[in-house]
C-alpha cells in the first residue's frame, strides 16, 4: 500500500545541521525523529496537529543497523503522515542507505547552508558545534531514547544525566551564568567510564573523531603547556596545541578528559578556570570559548581519592559526579551481543540468534567484568569464527 506514495527526502551534512534546525524553528517549523514519533504514534494527529513539520529520518537507518524492526515502525509511521504537512530529511551519509531501503523515497534536494566552524569576534573563538542543549521535551525523549538503546548499563547515570542537562540547559541559555556542563566519572577501570563519553559523542557526531586527552600523556612539568601550547617566544609557542587541534577536528560540543587521576596542580588550575568561565587562552593569544560544552572527566579515583587528590574548589565545579561500578550478569551478556551485531554488520555477514550464542559461548565471562578485556575477547572470536569470510 506504501508503494503507491513517493516521498521526496532532502539531505544535509552534518556540520550544517545545528544551524538548519535553528533557521526552520525561526520559521516555527519543528524538527522531529521517528523514535519520537514512535513514542506518540497512538496519538500523532494530536501530536503533529495542523503544523509543517520536518522529520529527520537519520537515527531510524542507524538503529536499522542493529536493530531491522525499526523498518517496520518507520514503514508504518510514514502511512499515518500521509494526510499531514511533513518534509523528510536525511544525513546525506545515509542517503543510498535509505534510498535502497525503502523504495518510495525518492532523493530530493541538498540543503546547503553557509556555516563557518568558528565564529571569531575580535581574538575571541567561539567553536560551533553540535551540542546537548536541547530544545524542548521532545528532544529530551529522543536521547533518553538513544542512551537506552546504545548505553548498556549505567541507569543511574542515565536518569541524573538527563536531569542535570534540563538544569543546564535553563542556566545556560536563560540565567546565562553556567557555560559548561562538567561531569565527573570515577571508578575501576573496564566499568564503561569512556564508553559513556563516547556514546554521548556519537549521537551528536557520528562521523568526526571525538575530542579526547588522555592526561597520561601530561605527566611532565611541561604538562599544561603540551597541553593548551607553549607561551609567546618558546618552542612551539606558534603551534596549534593538542587540545585545540583535537577540538577543532570534533563537530560535537563534546570533550573527554581521561585519567584524570594522572593530572597535576597547573592542569587542576586550567579546568578550575575553564569550567568557571567556558574559555581558556591558547598559545596563539586566542580565547577559545566553548560555551555550550559537555565536558566529561574520568578517572580510576574511588570515591575516598577523589575526595583527597582533587581540590574542593575545583570538585565543587563538577555538575554531576557518577560512581561508575561493573556490568551485571545480564548487562554483559547484553554487551556481548551488541558488539557481536555491530561487528557482523560492519562486515556484511548475516547473523542468526543461534549463531549469536554461538559466538557468546567462546567467551569466558562470568567472571570477567573489565569491558575492554571482554571486548578484546570477542574481537578475538568473530576472527576466529569467520577469518575465511573476512575481506
Amino acid at each position: 500500500m506504501y508503494k503507491l506514495f513517493t516521498f521526496k527526502v532532502d539531505y544535509y551534512s552534518q556540520k550544517n545541521y545545528r544551524k538548519y534546525i535553528e533557521s526552520r524553528r525561526e520559521e516555527d517549523i519543528e524538527i522531529l525523529t521517528v523514535p519520537l514519533l514512535e513514542l506518540n504514534q497512538g496519538g500523532i494527529d494530536d501530536f503533529l496537529s495542523e503544523t509543517e513539520v520536518d522529520i529527520d529520518l537519520t537515527s531510524a537507518i542507524k538503529i536499522s543497523k542493529i536493530n531491522d524492526s525499526i523498518n517496520y515502525v518507520l514503514e508504518k509511521i510514514i502511512y499515518l503522515l500521509i494526510n499531514h504537512n511533513v518534509n523528510f530529511l536525511i544525513e546525506e551519509t545515509y542517503l543510498d542507505e535509505l534510498l535502497n531501503s525503502f523504495p518510495y523515497f525518492v532523493e530530493g534536494e541538498k540543503v546547503d547552508l553557509d556555516i563557518s566552524e568558528e565564529v571569531v569576534t575580535g581574538n575571541e573563538v567561539l567553536k560551533v558545534g553540535k551540542n546537548l542543549i536541547v530544545n524542548d521535551e521532545r528532544s529530551f525523549d529522543e536521547l533518553i531514547y538513544y542512551l537506552n538503546q546504545h548505553l548498556i548499563g549505567h541507569e543511574a547515570f542515565k536518569k541524573r544525566f538527563i536531569e542535570e542537562v534540563k538544569v543546564y540547559k535553563y542556566f545556560n541559555k536563560v540565567i546565562r551564568d553556567q557555560p559548561i556542563l562538567s561531569i565527573f566519572l570515577l571508578g575501576p577501570s573496564g566499568t564503561g567510564k569512556t564508553e559513556i563519553g563516547r556514546t554521548l559523542h556519537k549521537y551528536l557526531d557520528e562521523t568526526n573523531s571525538v575530542a579526547k586527552i588522555n592526561l597520561a600523556n601530561y605527566k611532565s612539568e611541561s604538562s599544561l603547556s603540551s597541553l593548551i601550547g607553549s607561551p609567546p617566544g618558546y618552542i612551539g609557542s606558534k603551534e596549534e596545541s593538542d587540545l585545540v587541534r583535537k577540538i577543532n577536528n570534533s563537530n560535537a560540543g563534546l570533550l573527554i578528559i581521561d585519567e584524570f587521576e594522572k593530572a597535576d596542580g597547573a592542569i587542576h588550575n586550567f579546568f578550575l578556570q575553564l569550567l568557571e568561565e567556558g574559555k581558556f587562552d591558547d598559545a596563539l593569544g586566542n580565547i577559545r570559548n566553548l560555551n555550550g560544552y559537555v565536558v566529561i572527566f574520568t578517572s580510576n579515583f574511588k570515591r575516598n581519592e577523589f575526595l583527597e587528590k582533587v581540590p574542593s574548589e575545583l570538585r565543587s565545579r563538577f555538575n554531576l559526579i557518577i560512581e561508575c561500578s561493573y556490568l551485571n550478569f545480564e548487562q554483559r551478556i547484553e554487551y556481548l551481543e551488541k558488539i557481536f551485531e555491530e561487528y557482523c554488520i560492519q562486515a556484511g555477514i548475516p547473523l542468526n540468534k543461534q549463531e549469536l550464542n554461538g559466538l557468546i559461548s567462546m567467551i569466558e565471562f562470568k567472571e570477567e567484568y573489565n569491558l575492554r578485556k571482554l571486548k578484546q575477547m570477542t574481537r578475538q572470536a568473530f576472527f576466529d569464527t569467520y577469518k575465511d569470510r573476512l575481506k
